[in-house]
């Protein structure tokens, strides 16, 4: 006797990434793990974000980075910002409350990510205009999936600010 196959599920399929039609955008990832580094990267270029990608590994340099300081003089402006909250030097929540204290940067949408969701520190993120909290997922299907959601949002469905001039002095309040 012939085993009848099972219906087709279409759910059961994987989504076809549409980040070919998201705008690019420029992101800045300030993360001090290679590891979640790394992951963090493949999981935007799995998704089609494929260039616009920057990279600091601490605190320090994040600041240095929107506030176009030596070494990052020429850069322009992230449109959004991945923040992990534990940093060597400068807390993910300093950088955080810097750059949301700064008028010419709070319009930059950050995403902070932690290893855990502490209701402190959930709630210390909110309280200091953090665009979203999430908790890191330890599977990268998982985490494809949310880069794909925020990319998806903040690439085709959030109308961003525009860039500022390069030219343009930023200035930012200094963590404390």
């Amino acid at each position: 006797m012939s085993k009848q196959p099972e219906p087709h599920d279409p759910r059961d399929q994987p989504k076809p990434h549409r980040a070919k039609s998201f705008k690019q955008i420029q992101v800045l990832l300030v993360q001090s793990n290679p590891a979640d580094s790394l992951m963090t990267l493949q999981a935007f270029k799995a998704v089609g974000l494929t260039q616009g990608l920057h990279c600091v590994t601490e605190g320090e340099d994040a600041l240095a980075y929107v506030l176009r300081k030596a070494p990052y003089a020429n850069v322009g402006l992230p449109d959004m910002i991945f923040l992990d909250l534990s940093q060597p030097t400068d807390s993910g929540l300093k950088v955080l409350k810097a750059i949301k204290s700064s008028p010419d940067l709070m319009h930059i949408p950050i995403v902070v990510a932690a290893g855990s969701d502490d209701p402190k520190f959930v709630k210390s993120v909110y309280a200091l205009n953090g665009n979203c909290f999430i908790t890191k997922p330890g599977e990268i299907g998982e985490f494809v999936r949310f880069i794909e959601t925020c990319y998806e949002f903040w690439g085709s469905v959030v109308t961003l600010a525009p860039q500022v001039s390069k030219q343009k002095h930023l200035q930012v309040r200094p963590p404390g």
